[in-house]
């Protein structure tokens, strides 16, 4: 009887959650800590530049480094602890200056955390033959959702948000202990040897940009639709995450729905159509600036481009003659790579150009990514090689 890997399978799950839980939660801070420290889009735009540059050289230390010395669970773990008070930091910086600061280690765990989980998840498909990626996305957009709504609880009934994330640090550390007992055991990772770095072949280095352009316009959606709602559309702060919520709705709906859609549809229907027509609704709703058509149009946004990135991922693996570990990793580096220049671009295009402008870019180039997609599972894979 083959070993099912259902705890490891789980205790990642989680530890999605809770990640994207603690950090949806800030989020729907990020005005509040915007007007407290007196900076500009621009200025939150470069704190978000020094966590990718963190996060650029943690993911690949982390995937060719630590974790084939340590083991891939070790190296969650260190990544979990170094996340658990990066939130309290950011809350609770007393200036600009430390603001920035508080962006390092905040980088530098994401860096340990998500390429390790994601590398993780696809061993254990690789070795139970089941798709189960969707399904560990999902757990990101689950705790999205319920930080999202957590938040407005906590904005409401907590007045100093560092006791919120005192109590949410504390959590998240206890959780290091589980994580211990339940996480893959070093015997069943396949790579054991520190790896020199290498450029990744031209195919893996496509489909790393696609998840760039992804990751570098994807905090339009979780710092800015916040600031954007308060601030334009005058909503109350303690709704700052609504279109957050219905985004991971319609993530979390698609996700749970994912291998079955992908086996009934096939991979360039979910990853490439689906991402076209839901970035062509919601490019319409945004037309109308009426709040419902917009919630509606971010709902179908959510479910048609949840699974995106999990077709990039298993596209690539099948076709990397390297580990899944050094191939996630160079994947989640490459995909980073976006929160280097995206979040200055961004800041800067809010500042000059305004929060609705950027709303109308990030559907532009997620449905550009969607073409791409499709035009990479189309053409001839030796050619690219």
């Amino acid at each position: 009887m083959e070993y099912s890997f259902n705890k490891e399978r789980n205790i990642s799950f989680v530890s999605a959650f809770i990640m994207m839980f603690t950090i949806s939660i800030y989020f729907v801070h990020i005005p509040w800590n915007i007007e407290r420290l007196n900076i500009s889009e621009s200025e939150l735009g470069f704190g978000l530049f020094i966590f990718g540059i963190c996060n650029f050289f943690s993911n690949q230390i982390s995937g060719r480094v630590v974790a084939p010395k340590v083991g891939t669970t070790n190296t969650a773990i260190i990544g979990l602890i170094i996340f658990s008070f990066c939130p309290f930091l950011l809350i609770s910086a007393q200036n600009y200056n430390y603001f920035l600061i508080s962006w390092i280690p905040f980088g530098i765990a994401i860096g340990f955390l998500v390429p390790i989980t994601n590398t993780q998840i696809s061993i254990i498909e690789k070795k139970t033959d089941k798709i189960i990626l969707p399904l560990f996305q999902a757990c990101y957009s689950s705790g999205s959702l319920v930080g999202s709504i957590a938040a407005a609880y906590f904005i409401s009934y907590i007045s100093d948000p560092r006791i919120t994330f005192i109590l949410l640090g504390f959590a998240t550390f206890m959780f290091v202990f589980i994580f211990k007992v339940f996480g893959l055991r070093r015997e069943y990772e396949p790579e054991k040897e520190i790896v020199k770095f290498k450029l990744p072949k031209k195919i893996i280095l496509v489909y790393g940009f696609l998840m760039m352009m992804n990751f570098a316009t994807l905090g339009i959606i979780l710092d800015w639709t916040p600031v954007w709602l308060t601030k334009d559309l005058s909503i109350p702060l303690y709704l700052g995450g609504i279109l957050l919520i219905f985004f991971s709705i319609g993530e979390i709906v698609a996700r749970l729905m994912g291998s079955r859609l992908i086996n009934l549809l096939g991979a360039h229907v979910i990853g490439g159509y689906f991402s076209i027509i839901s970035c062509i609704v919601l490019f319409l709703a945004l037309l109308t600036m009426n709040l419902y058509f917009i919630i509606f149009g971010m709902l179908l946004f959510g479910f048609g481009t949840a699974n995106f990135i999990a077709i990039v991922i298993r596209e690539a693996i099948k076709i990397s003659n390297e580990s899944i570990n050094i191939t996630v990793s160079n994947l989640i580096t490459l995909g980073f790579a976006g929160f280097i220049f995206g979040p200055v671009l961004v800041g800067y295009l809010a500042e000059y150009f305004g929060l609705t402008f950027n709303m109308y870019l990030l559907s532009v180039i997620w449905g550009g990514n969607g073409i791409a997609l499709l035009y990479l599972m189309n053409i001839n894979k030796p050619k690219i090689n």
